[in-house]
């Protein structure tokens, strides 16, 4: 019964997470929320009054930009962080910890909501006209990628860069937007978010390491369980199994036991966000890319079997390769630095790169001393003044696709 309650307890608690926040994911989370949310059975289940509101609360969660899930994660890890000073660190003293946990809390922590204010606080790669040569050092690779024009912010737009609808501004190396930070995912704070979600998955399974010894220590040293029995059913003495002990403990102390399952599980749910983006990077793209190229590749399809209806031979379907794929090393040193962040000289290196400028602007111009260096301290006046500049020279349109 213990098993069963605690079983359903996990499992609401995800279904929850899924329905409410999982519209803000690309993945299976992201996939198993539509299919709920959309099904008929869950408007019966759950009544219209109740579909609505959920459909409001998603809207307001994850389409507009607000904290609200960055003042729900800090509310949780700050009333975690209580709930474990209160009940949990009282037994940390024990002979089956060192004594250096009992300093490592708040340090922790500490580090936990520095990683989550970079994210959060860092700029994501914003892209203006001022901007626009330091994030089109990318080439467009003429597959998923061509020259236009963003009919919102009126700028060129470089190369895997994407006008973010709910921030309402273009991102250099776009990912995805993320809710939980309120904030797009880009070519300049993407390192800060691996950071978030790599560190928070290391503190939950340290936090997990922390309550196991915990409970090992309340089951062996203090109740000492492992000597303890019961009378059984035809008057004999029983030793108490593990599920016992583990009931025993679950009535005896049962916040240590529910923080540390939780931790447990959502330091998994982290580190398999984190993999998954780790392996976005040895691929050399993004969650954005995946979608185009998930989209290339159902058009080719449904051109090959148009093909083989006419002419009664099915082609094969052959995406194109990946050109930003330099290998896993370079693709992690662009994204732990950035492109942009690197020195450059005014409109050259962009010029030479292929990206954006590369139609814009008069290679004269920039022979001629046109082209700016933003390093040095007078970079904001001479962005400015380059802005009018390198618009001034437009030769003509980048059509949208």
């Amino acid at each position: 019964a213990m098993l069963i309650t605690l079983s359903c307890a996990v499992s609401l608690s995800f279904l929850f997470y899924v329905c409410v926040f999982g519209g803000s994911s690309t993945g299976f989370i992201g996939r198993l929320h539509r299919t709920l949310t959309r099904c008929s059975c869950f408007t019966i289940c759950c009544g219209d009054r109740c579909a609505r509101g959920l459909q409001k609360s998603e809207e307001v969660c994850c389409l507009r930009p607000n904290p609200a899930l960055q003042l729900f994660y800090l509310g949780l890890v700050l009333s975690g962080l209580a709930l474990f000073m209160y009940s949990c660190f009282p037994f940390v003293a024990n002979p089956r910890l060192s004594a250096w946990h009992g300093y490592t809390p708040y340090p922790a922590v500490g580090v936990g909501l520095l990683s989550f204010f970079l994210a959060c606080y860092c700029d994501p790669g914003t892209i203006s006209a001022a901007s626009l040569h330091r994030f089109s050092r990318e080439p467009y690779d003429g597959v998923i990628y061509k020259p236009k024009m963003c009919p919102t912010c009126m700028i060129p737009r470089p190369a895997r860069s994407k006008h973010c609808v709910i921030c309402n501004r273009c991102v250099a190396k776009f990912d995805h937007h993320c809710p939980w930070i309120n904030t797009c995912v880009g070519e300049r704070n993407y390192r800060f978010f691996l950071f978030f979600l790599g560190y928070h998955s290391a503190l939950c399974f340290y936090a997990a390491y922390l309550h196991y010894h915990i409970l090992h220590h309340l089951a062996w040293d203090v109740h000492r369980l492992h000597e303890a029995y019961y009378i059984d059913s035809n008057g004999q003495h029983a030793r108490v199994s593990r599920w016992h002990g583990f009931q025993y403990l679950l009535l005896r102390h049962n916040i240590v036991v529910a923080v540390g399952i939780f931790c447990f599980v959502i330091a998994l749910a982290l580190l398999g966000f984190w993999g998954y983006h780790i392996w976005l990077i040895r691929c050399g793209t993004t969650t954005n890319e995946t979608f185009k190229w998930s989209d290339l590749k159902f058009d080719l399809t449904r051109a090959a079997k148009k093909a083989a209806a006419a002419g009664g031979h099915t082609p094969s379907v052959r995406l194109p390769p990946n050109t930003y794929n330099r290998g896993f090393g370079t693709n992690m040193a662009d994204v732990m630095f950035p492109l942009s962040s690197r020195p450059v000289d005014g409109f050259a290196a962009a010029l030479a790169a292929g990206g954006a400028l590369a139609g814009i602007c008069e290679p004269a111009g920039v022979a001629d001393g046109d082209g700016f260096d933003g390093d040095g301290p007078g970079e904001g006046a001479a962005l400015a003044a380059g802005e009018g500049q390198a618009l001034g020279r437009v030769r003509h349109v980048l059509h949208e696709d």
